[in-house]
């Protein structure tokens, strides 16, 4: 599957994972009638009638070994993130509660993916990798290698590293367009599973995909959710699309009821990319235009930062990370609750000698959803989700919150710089 792209403040890699049972047989030579060139070139073929797009050019498929792995994902980490990158990361998200403190978010991306990669296409190179000696006669392998090849292809029409999905300040953004991405190629593969005859068991396919791995369990449910959200959230947001959408004088117009897969629609996303979660979440919010994210100014900041504050990291979490953040804490239906009606938000980290401070600000579609979303983020303070001195600000008149999160400074510290405002 891709991820290079394994969005999140993590790393965004793009990846081919097979479940447990048919790595295990990988050691085993299988006997081939047609040789690999033949089998790939026959599913690059279908790919793009699938698609309605022809390649414009080779795509060459190589083997490489098992053992070029990690060292492959270490240079693509290294690539996106500097060390310090991740110490800010995890300082801002382990305030957040998203993760607990002390955890290594690369050493965990690497262990997440190393051992069940069977294959990647790495949109910088323009090249197919197979992992060591899986027999491309296999149904399950063409299906999964298919999903890469979408990408291959789209990448050729739509040049995907144009798409904002190493925004590494925007992990709303990033996820919106992976979330398309992803999206597009789970359909492809869908459609290229009928000629199998198991179309009906790829969806189930791709959550097994990660069920079996123990390193994906005991990751915090904030980077599972990450990591599952681009292929199953992707997908229902494609699916309602074209069920309720028609491409025509390039926009989008309403239309009765789902027709079959429409490419041309997902084409057209391709050149008016979702720009946020919610819109995935609720697709009517992209076809109606008429609700962009807030931008937040971080000249808000000012009065912090003149008294020596320095801002270090910062990064937008979007609806549907923020729902997964209080699904720690609350009900699945009231932290969803709880992050809709979302308008933008913007998390700052910010650094005095060796003391930080989180400062959280959060715009909402109206006074009741700000109230919903303060309200939650009270309850999961007192519930110690937030694991360090929390204050949680409403922002007069405006439907906005401020959250400030310190394991440095007091509660009385928090407020005082967070009324500055």
């Amino acid at each position: 599957m891709n991820n290079r792209l394994f969005v999140l403040a993590p790393i965004r890699i793009t990846i081919l994972i097979l479940p447990t049972a048919i790595l295990m047989a990988e050691p085993t030579s299988i006997e081939s009638k047609s040789s690999d060139q033949e089998v790939f070139q026959e599913i690059l073929e279908e790919t793009a009638r699938i698609r309605g797009l022809d390649f414009k050019e080779t795509v060459p498929m190589t083997r490489i070994s098992r053992a070029d792995i990690p060292a492959l994902f270490r240079e693509e980490i290294s690539r996106v993130y500097s060390d310090e990158d991740f110490e800010r990361i995890e300082t801002a998200l382990s305030l957040l509660g998203a993760i607990p403190a002390g955890l290594e978010i690369d050493k965990m991306l690497l262990a997440m993916v190393g051992e069940q990669v069977a294959g990647l296409y790495d949109p910088i190179g323009k090249e197919m990798m197979v992992v060591g000696n899986l027999s491309l006669e296999v149904g399950l392998v063409q299906i999964i290698l298919e999903h890469e090849l979408t990408h291959a292809l789209t990448d050729q029409h739509f040049d995907l590293r144009s798409l904002p999905i190493e925004d590494i300040h925007n992990d709303d953004r990033a996820l919106a367009a992976l979330c398309l991405v992803e999206g597009d190629a789970t359909l492809s593969m869908l459609e290229y599973g009928k000629r199998l005859g198991i179309q009906g068991m790829v969806s189930t396919l791709l959550i097994s995909l990660f069920m079996d791995q123990g390193s994906f369990y005991s990751a915090p449910t904030f980077y599972q959710g990450s990591l599952i959200f681009p292929y199953l959230g992707g997908e229902m947001f494609l699916l309602e699309l074209m069920s309720n959408y028609r491409i025509e004088n390039d926009r989008l117009v309403s239309k009765r009821r789902f027709t079959g897969f429409d490419w041309q629609l997902v084409d057209y996303l391709y050149t008016h990319p979702p720009v946020s979660t919610e819109q995935i979440l609720h697709p009517e919010k992209l076809a109606n235009g008429d609700d962009p994210p807030i931008d937040v100014d971080p000249k808000f900041l000012e009065p912090i930062t003149s008294s020596g504050w320095e801002n270090i990291w910062e990064n937008t979490l979007g609806e549907f990370l923020i729902r997964t953040l209080m699904e720690e804490n609350l009900r699945i239906t009231e932290a969803h609750r709880a992050a809709e009606g979302w308008g933008g938000d913007r998390y700052f980290l910010l650094r005095k000698g060796e003391k930080h401070l989180l400062v959280w600000v959060s715009h909402w579609d109206s006074h009741d959803e700000r109230e919903e979303f303060a309200n939650s983020c009270v309850k999961i303070m007192k519930q110690g989700g937030f694991p360090a001195n929390t204050i949680v600000l409403r922002s007069g008149d405006e439907p906005s919150v401020l959250v400030g999160i310190s394991r440095d400074l007091n509660e009385e510290q928090i407020d005082a710089l967070l009324v500055k405002q």
